[in-house]
């Protein structure tokens, strides 16, 4: 029997789902899904030298328990099928492939991987976002830009997004065209760095910055994807489904912690051992988030990054865990002199990438219906 398939046992269907897949959907290590065995939380049964588990088990579990690692309970909802990013033991793959295997890559390519070589929708720059916080701009230009009265579907959203990335550079503050000899001339992450920093970026500088953006394209189903989603079911425009991601992305526990990481990395994890320490640690990779391994070691080619990367581990050592991506950017930041908000520029730009990519997957999906439940019941 493949995992997957539908089996009826005693008049009920059981579809089975391989180890793999159960303890994704659980966010937990596979040793996790034994504990839960010999606890008698989960049923499993065995197809030669492979484990397989009850589905509707899995889904219920995830809908009624606080697992361990987990930050806060999981919300029911139902279940995505999604083919953008995968976190696999620890390890994140986007559209299957390791990342890091993309890390050093363009990040015009890694575009084309997740989004496919589709055609970008051009966005014009209107003026009035120059007084904007840089970290405000990307979100309101592509309000701005869906709200001419030329409606894109949620399935064209990847034609706007590639749109919306040429033009963010020219939001930020930057020349419009080609910025100059370093890299790629006019890439994204060239461009990005002129426009935030107010000058041009060494090739170590653009390189660690596009290995960033590489980094943030997705990394599942993160609230500003969920967000996205929900606003793809209902149908909304291209547009404002990606307005729908940027407002969760600005949380304060999303791509909105920026500001709180930097102020670990310069003033020091907070004194008391129980507080969560911004820029440190991920319940997904307890052993270390590959995104903040990838920017570091780009990083760490920077004349100057030393004494920032040096204080990062003496802090990791200090708290018992590892940098995570919003300590990475901190150091990032750091390194390259960028105003404290680009962390948080640079999620937006590289998680545009992997939101039209969901976007456009849950506009082909059943419409979301979501019910409230009487907490007394």
């Amino acid at each position: 029997m493949a995992p997957g398939r539908g089996v009826r046992e005693s008049g009920v269907v059981t579809e089975w789902i391989a180890a793999r897949e159960a303890a994704q959907r659980l966010g937990v290590k596979r040793t996790t899904l034994y504990t839960y065995v010999s606890r008698n939380l989960l049923s499993r049964r065995r197809e030669g030298s492979e484990s397989l588990f009850d589905r509707a088990e899995i889904d219920a579990l995830v809908s009624t328990r606080h697992h361990p690692g987990s930050p806060l309970g999981v919300l029911r909802m139902r279940s995505v099928r999604s083919s953008v990013s995968e976190v696999r033991e620890g390890e994140l793959f986007l559209r299957g492939v390791p990342l890091a295997d993309l890390a050093d890559e363009p990040f015009e390519e890694v575009v084309d991987l997740v989004l496919g070589p589709v055609a970008e929708v051009a966005v014009d720059v209107p003026a009035h976002l120059a007084p904007l916080p840089l970290a405000r701009r990307l979100p309101a230009l592509a309000q701005w830009a869906g709200s001419g009265g030329d409606r894109v579907d949620a399935a064209g959203t990847a034609g706007v997004a590639k749109g919306l990335l040429d033009a963010a550079p020219v939001a930020l503050g930057g020349p419009a065209g080609p910025v100059g000899p370093v890299g790629p001339v006019g890439s994204v992450a060239e461009a990005t760095f002129v426009a935030i920093a107010g000058r041009q970026g060494s090739p170590e500088e653009v390189a660690a910055v596009s290995t960033a953006l590489v980094s943030l394209v997705d990394h599942g189903m993160a609230a500003s994807v969920v967000a996205a989603r929900v606003a793809a079911s209902a149908r909304a425009s291209a547009y404002d489904c990606l307005v729908a991601g940027y407002a969760a992305l600005s949380g304060q526990l999303h791509g909105g912690i920026g500001g709180s990481a930097l102020t670990v990395l310069r003033d020091g994890p907070p004194s008391d051992p129980s507080r969560r320490v911004p820029g440190f640690g991920h319940w997904r990779h307890p052993g270390g988030d590959p995104r903040a391994d990838a920017i570091l070691a780009r990083l760490a080619l920077v004349d100057g990054s030393t004494p920032t990367v040096a204080r990062l581990e003496e802090i990791a050592a200090r708290t018992g865990h590892r940098p995570n991506i919003d300590g990475a950017l901190a150091a990032l930041v750091t390194v390259c002199g960028l105003p404290d908000d680009a962390a948080e520029v640079l999620f937006q730009i590289g998680r545009t990438v992997g939101l039209a990519a969901h976007v456009v997957e849950e506009s082909g999906e059943d419409p979301l219906r979501w019910r409230a439940i009487d907490p007394s019941a």
